[in-house]
């Protein structure tokens, strides 16, 4: 029995967004009473966009972004109150550090994440939360993976100390021999080293 509910919940789950109903032992896709306890399943397409490393979440956060502090840190707005979001496995150029002047391409970058997700709903896939108190995540706008985004463009490094998924790799040296985004300098220093120049 128990293996039939499991296969059951598996084929109401691979409908996109399907809305499942438990009414006492019995799984169904159509209400059954006032006890019926929902159950909600969000499929997503599996596509190179938004497939992720292969560190499982630790929890999901959905909301509207209501401030970009910098090119990898946002402020997204839940139903539970303000969660701050720090782009996992990525490392944006300082728009500011300690009082320092930003470091080049800082301002720019910044500006790009503000296109792509101010006043957006966002879905982030959270694996950790750093020495801030930031959920550390992979922030998505529909299917778009944000952190991919942010590299592709030349708006972010990759953050090789905590790096995990290959091809944000790929795509930072696609980006350098296009010599786009931060890789238009003739110069880019890597923001670790900038931060550590400036304490």
């Amino acid at each position: 029995m128990k293996l039939f509910v499991v296969a059951l919940l598996i084929v109401f789950a691979a409908n996109a967004n399907a809305d499942v109903y438990k009414c006492g032992s019995v799984y169904s896709q159509e209400p059954c009473g006032n006890d019926a306890a929902i159950v909600k399943f969000e499929h997503q397409p599996k596509t190179v966009e938004n497939q992720v490393s292969s560190t499982k979440s630790i929890k999901i956060i959905t909301g509207k972004v209501v401030r970009v502090a910098d090119g990898d840190t946002i402020t997204v707005e839940t139903t539970n109150g303000k969660e701050k979001i720090r782009f996992a496995q990525i490392d944006a150029p300082e728009t500011s550090h300690f009082g320092s002047k930003p470091q080049p391409y800082g301002k720019e970058s910044g500006v790009y994440l503000r296109q792509q997700v101010l006043k957006e709903y966002v879905r982030v896939e959270v694996e950790a939360v750093d020495q801030y108190g930031r959920n550390v995540g992979t922030v998505f706008v529909g299917s778009k993976n944000i952190n991919r985004e942010m590299v592709k463009n030349g708006y972010a490094w990759v953050y090789r100390q905590y790096a995990r998924d290959a091809s944000l790799l790929d795509l930072e040296k696609a980006a350098r021999a296009k010599r786009i985004g931060l890789w238009s300098l003739d110069n880019p220093i890597y923001p670790s080293d900038f931060r550590k120049s400036h304490k």
